[in-house]
């Protein structure tokens, strides 16, 4: 029985979960991917130009 009360949810609870993934934590980790890969980009920018600078000496 108490597994049963453990795993149910009422409506209000489980608005506000969804509420939280989808507004919260989904944007969060959006944020953080788009960051991770500007940070890719801009590190393969900066090698690039290394790397032309060195075929123009």
């Amino acid at each position: 029985m108490s597994l049963a009360l453990t795993l149910a949810l009422t409506a209000t609870k489980a608005t506000i979960g969804l509420v939280v993934i989808f507004f919260v934590v989904f944007p969060a980790l959006a944020h953080v991917l788009i960051g991770v890969a500007m940070a890719q980009v801009l590190g393969e920018r900066d090698a690039n130009e290394r790397y032309r600078h060195r075929l123009e000496d």
